[in-house]
């Protein structure tokens, strides 16, 4: 799901924030693994004026993958990518030791490496839509840095933000 979102070159907010639009160069987002949870992130650095469609268009991704799975054709890209990236990832013996490492501070079953490309292949489109469905847009926590005068009123106008509180941090 997030490869497919964000996570990669040729995800679809790449495409649409950078290629399409043209509002930033080096759009991504990840995710973080815990043991209780994960976190997701997506982070782009995009003009001032770019801010507010260029967070209308993430959450339209977003949404969209929530409510359609993908096609056949970009879902398979997505497994195939992530598949080969977790085997390229782990090429060296010190890359190894450190997914070793996270399996077991993950405390994930003493088999979870030698199942990770396979379970890769088997994901369905429609599982990868289902979990987009549990990135909930209305308990995420935007940061957003600029000129607030700029900045807020194009926040204000998102429907994904309307009755939200906005904080303002300043930083010494």
């Amino acid at each position: 799901m997030n490869a497919l979102l964000g996570g990669s070159f040729s995800s679809r907010i790449t495409r649409n924030i950078r290629e399409n639009k043209g509002y930033t160069y080096s759009p991504g987002s990840s995710v973080a693994l815990l043991p209780t949870n994960a976190v997701w992130t997506f982070n782009a650095d995009v003009t001032t004026a770019a801010t507010g469609p260029s967070l209308t268009e993430v959450f339209k991704e977003i949404r969209e993958l929530q409510a359609t799975p993908p096609g056949d054709e970009e879902a398979a890209g997505m497994r195939q990518y992530m598949a080969g990236l977790f085997v390229i990832q782990n090429s060296t013996a010190g890359a190894l030791v450190n997914t070793l490492a996270t399996r077991d501070s993950l405390g994930l079953p003493r088999d979870w490496l030698e199942n990770y490309v396979p379970a890769t292949l088997a994901v369905t489109n429609a599982q990868i839509s289902e979990a987009a469905k549990r990135l909930p847009l209305d308990k995420m926590t935007l940061v957003v840095v600029g000129d607030l005068k700029v900045i807020t009123p194009q926040l204000q106008a998102l429907p994904e933000l309307k009755g939200v509180e906005f904080k303002t941090v300043t930083v010494p």
